[in-house]
């Protein structure tokens, strides 16, 4: 009788400890689906950010790789920044540059023929990030007021990505 409650004294110590061992930590990616409400030829983009997440204040580096529905031509841009949804302003200097002076990019790059791109930008300091913000990846032809989207998306933070304050992401670049 003994050396039954031995045993069951020793499956149930088991048992609390295998429980109580701290689970594995899953990371958590961040994701950047397209940009809400943007226009049916807009394409969304594939981007990995690293650090993941990212460290206010440091160099973020940004993979981004896509397949555009639009031929990419000298001029089109790509942008990348952080903006304050609820002042509906960037936060710090966004990167814009041609795509077509983007080393190992060689235009015009034809419809359905895959992009991908590595860019650095520094993430703003924690002081200067407000509640709610979005991490912006876009792409664009023409120059303003006749510019045409070509690819957006963006990582939104602190606010529902199907919120009504989510702002027009083209007015950014």
């Amino acid at each position: 009788m003994n050396r039954i409650f031995i045993l069951a004294f020793v499956l149930f110590a088991t048992l609390f400890a295998v429980n109580a061992a701290p689970l594995e930590l899953v990371k958590r990616e961040t994701k950047f689906p397209p940009c809400p409400n943007a226009p049916p030829d807009v394409v969304g983009l594939d981007v990995k950010m690293t650090p993941d997440p990212f460290v206010p204040g440091k160099e973020e580096t940004f993979d981004i790789k896509g397949t555009l529905k639009k031929d990419i031509v000298a001029g089109d841009l790509l942008g990348l920044g952080f903006i304050d949804l609820v002042a509906e302003a960037p936060i710090g200097d966004p990167l814009v540059v041609d795509i077509c002076t983007l080393p190992g990019v060689t235009c015009p790059i034809k419809a359905g023929t895959a992009f991908s791109t590595t860019q650095q930008l520094t993430a703003p300091a924690a002081s200067d990030l407000p509640k709610s913000y979005a991490i912006i990846i876009a792409m664009e032809h023409g120059t303003p007021p006749d510019v045409e989207a070509l690819a957006c998306s963006a990582a939104i933070f602190g606010a529902d990505s199907d919120s009504s304050a989510v702002p027009d992401f083209w007015s950014f670049l």
